[in-house]
């Protein structure tokens, strides 16, 4: 009997291990505090399942996965990363978009902040931080807002850039900056409302933070489970949470 008992236990263990699946997902930087909660309710609601996901810059993501880095499912910060996927016929399916990112002015002095976009021209502001235009969308949407308020060429000799969004809002945590136009998803639930200024949505074009499944999903059931959720109206919900805009 415990011998059979012993056999059912490896049988069921081997068909748990059977079916489970794993993805590898890339989410744009500025996704990463609302993701870490979508990511957990939805491995939640499928315990035998993985996802393992990359944060970093959209670009830098999307020179990996055009080199032969394998991302099942590709989260840009924009609409034109996804795009170019599919044009480089890298893509299964079509982009959709699961949030609308958000500007913030972003200041560790509270005096500074309360001014948004006019504490740049302030004497004390001596270092601004902006992610990398050359590959992270909100490093674009940043430089059109300097654009827009004619500021560009005041602030090209203070310019701090991060490697991606995330690392722009660490640069003033760690006063490497005074100010930074930062990803509101990142800094509304971490820091106070004193802290921050959103930037007028009129200034920059929106970002459609959109995703698409890559060739590599192909045959992967899971994939295309979790884009369905990304979409989900629960997963909205969780991106509003934490700053996003969402259609």
């Amino acid at each position: 009997m415990k011998k059979l008992t012993a056999l059912l236990f490896l049988a069921l263990s081997f068909n748990g291990v059977l079916w489970a699946d794993s993805i590898k997902v890339f989410a744009a930087s500025s996704t990463k505090s609302a993701m870490q909660e979508i990511v957990k309710e939805f491995e939640s609601k499928n315990p035998n399942d993985k996802l393992e996901v990359t944060y970093s810059a959209t670009g830098k993501a999307y020179a990996q996965l055009a080199n032969g880095l394998e991302y099942d499912v590709f989260m840009a910060a924009d609409s034109k990363y996804p795009q170019k996927i599919i044009q480089d016929s890298l893509a299964m399916g079509e982009a959709k978009i699961y949030a609308l990112g958000i500007l913030a002015l972003y200041s560790y002095d509270e005096n500074l902040a309360a001014k948004g976009i006019d504490s740049i021209k302030d004497a004390s502001v001596k270092h601004i931080s902006i992610a990398n235009p050359k590959v992270a969308p909100y490093g674009e949407a940043a430089m059109e807002i300097l654009k827009n308020y004619n500021l560009e060429e005041s602030v090209k000799n203070r310019l701090v850039l991060g490697d991606n969004i995330a690392q722009s809002v660490q640069f003033v945590d760690t006063h490497a900056a005074e100010v930074g136009l930062v990803a509101f998803s990142l800094i509304k639930k971490a820091k106070k409302e004193s802290e921050y200024k959103l930037i007028d949505t009129t200034k920059y074009t929106p970002m459609e933070q959109s995703f698409v499944l890559t060739k590599y999903a192909k045959d992967k059931p899971l994939a295309a489970k979790f884009g369905d959720f990304i979409v989900s109206q629960r997963a909205k919900e969780i991106f509003k949470e934490y700053g996003f805009g969402v259609k």
